[in-house]
């Protein structure tokens, strides 16, 4: 009998300690939703506006900063790693979209700044990317799905940002 009492607890103990078919389920919706929408709307800006996604976030964090950033700032900011961050930023010094300046007052550092070409590029794939979005992803959510999405991603991010071990090498 208390061979069968351990065997019950362990099995209550695994159910404690294991995650519910509910939480898997909204682990693998998510995961699959997330991996199927940032295709979609790669495909789209690239289509539409001629750059992928991964420019466009080196972008718009550029435009957020009109002085430039260091590289290690801009790596900071978005999922690349930093060997991956210097290929995206090779492609848009090639594309005319950024260029390299290193500052007066620190001539070791070198900052990434957007050119009038690159503002001209994200003001462009600004409005596609937002017309995607709304289509693929806002359409299909009501305004109490996107608040109780809103908060559930803050804890989430809050968690995960601190952790990120491996970044997208580009």
């Amino acid at each position: 009998m208390s061979k069968q009492l351990h065997s019950e607890l362990s099995h209550e103990e695994q159910a404690l300690s294991s995650p519910s078919p509910e939480r898997l389920l909204a682990w693998r919706l998510y995961f699959e939703s997330a991996l199927a929408l940032i295709d979609v709307l790669d495909s789209a800006l690239e289509r539409d506006a001629g750059i992928p996604m991964r420019w466009y976030d080196a972008l718009i964090h550029l435009e957020e900063s009109p002085e430039g950033l260091r590289m290690n700032e801009l790596a900071e900011r978005i999922l690349y790693s930093k060997s991956g961050l210097t290929r995206v930023v090779d492609r848009l010094e090639d594309a005319g979209l950024v260029r390299r300046v290193r500052p007066e007052n620190d001539r070791r550092s070198i900052l990434v700044v957007l050119t009038d070409q690159g503002r001209a590029m994200i003001d462009r794939a600004r409005r596609h990317h937002r017309d995607s979005i709304e289509q693929h992803f806002s359409e299909h959510l009501s305004d109490t799905d996107i608040k109780a999405l809103t908060r559930a991603l803050e804890k989430l991010s809050a968690h995960v940002r601190p952790l990120r071990p491996g970044r997208i090498s580009g």
